[in-house]
């Protein structure tokens, strides 16, 4: 087939197309308001390339940018998000087109790293630019509801009855989960602003992990306070005016069940015990939002598994999470150590990361 379209930059006036195009592609309803939240106020700033044929918006790539700790070093990162090729114009190597050209503009432009979660359909495209595959995030999961999770996975009556009486005895018997004791003068509390406090905890928090993206004030009030359609709980916990811990918290519909979602978990270095008593807070919220069960993603060698762990965590079955969408990276900087970002162990991610959550 003929190739009638070009690819060019984001120019004013693009987004009702674009926002058009994606609650097509993907079957949603996002709002403009979504939209420029997402890519006007990012406080990082973002980047748009956009197929056309004539003026028909046919096919479109985002990246939103973040700042990263790579070891020592503070550098510019970028998620790509909303990859949407218009039906009539797929196959013809646009989603590669817009990929390399944005591999191309973004190294021009001082950074470092693209990552992303791509889903099945995307994957194909992204191994053409050649990826790097990282690792697929485990996601694991607290139990809540046992009957609703159990007829969830089992259509037949019975079998639904005695996986939950089963499941829910083997949880009780194996976790025995028990709420944490509260450290001397810690407390424990929503969070409806984030101040220079929560500056001073990344700055000591990130250094935890030899790569991580930037959890500032300024993200966290953006990502999770700013954000106008989706409802995010942040909890900290603190001892005087100092932050040690903090959980960020959501719920959603997702394969017929009420989810809790923990967004992000983050504490001070040898506090997980803090982390730990606001995790636990964190769960109190959401089993009064009537969740059937709670989930995270985390990295298996993150020592935070072992806090979830305490907490009745276990590793969310197939069954009930069938997609996996694996952690990739395009590390297009020439000044990076290859072997260094690389490396799986070196990464801390969490759904806080994506753009889907």
């Amino acid at each position: 087939m003929d190739r009638n379209w070009s690819v060019r930059g984001y120019k004013d006036g693009d987004e009702h197309q674009i926002n058009n195009l994606f609650n097509s592609v993907y079957e949603k309803s996002r709002s403009m308001e979504y939209w420029n939240w997402e890519f006007k106020s990012n406080p990082n700033g973002s980047k748009m390339l956009v197929a056309v044929d004539n003026d028909k918006i046919v096919g479109h790539l985002g990246a939103l940018h973040r700042e990263i700790k790579i070891g020592q070093d503070r550098k510019l990162a970028s998620i790509e998000v909303d990859g949407m090729i218009h039906p009539d114009y797929r196959r013809q190597g646009m989603f590669v087109a817009l990929g390399k050209r944005l591999l191309s503009e973004s190294e021009k432009e001082g950074f470092y790293i693209l990552y992303g979660f791509p889903n099945e359909k995307a994957l194909p495209g992204h191994r053409k630019m050649n990826c790097t595959e990282l690792f697929t995030p485990p996601v694991m999961v607290r139990p809540v509801n046992f009957k609703n999770i159990s007829c969830h996975m089992f259509s037949n009556r019975f079998l639904c009855f005695l996986t939950e009486k089963f499941s829910r005895f083997a949880f009780r018997m194996i976790f025995r989960v028990k709420s944490p004791k509260i450290e001397d003068n810690l407390i424990i509390k929503k969070v409806s602003e984030v101040d220079y406090r929560f500056d001073k905890f990344w700055e000591k928090a990130c250094l935890s992990y030899p790569i991580i993206l930037n959890r500032g004030s300024r993200n966290l009030d953006w990502r999770y306070l700013k954000c106008p359609e989706q409802h995010y709980t942040i909890f900290a916990a603190e001892k005087k005016e100092k932050v040690l811990a903090i959980v960020v918290v959501r719920t959603l519909e997702k394969f017929d069940l009420k989810h809790g979602i923990v967004m992000d978990l983050l504490a001070l270095p040898n506090h997980e015990n803090a982390l730990q008593s606001v995790l636990s807070r964190a769960m109190e919220h959401l089993e009064k939002k009537k969740v059937d069960l709670v989930a995270c993603l985390i990295p298996k060698w993150s020592t935070y598994t072992k806090v979830l762990r305490r907490c009745g965590f276990i590793k969310y079955p197939r069954r009930l999470n069938p997609k996996e969408e694996p952690f990739i990276i395009y590390p297009i900087s020439k000044d990076l150590n290859l072997d260094f970002v690389k490396d799986p162990k070196n990464w801390f991610i969490t759904w806080g990361d994506t753009d889907v959550v």
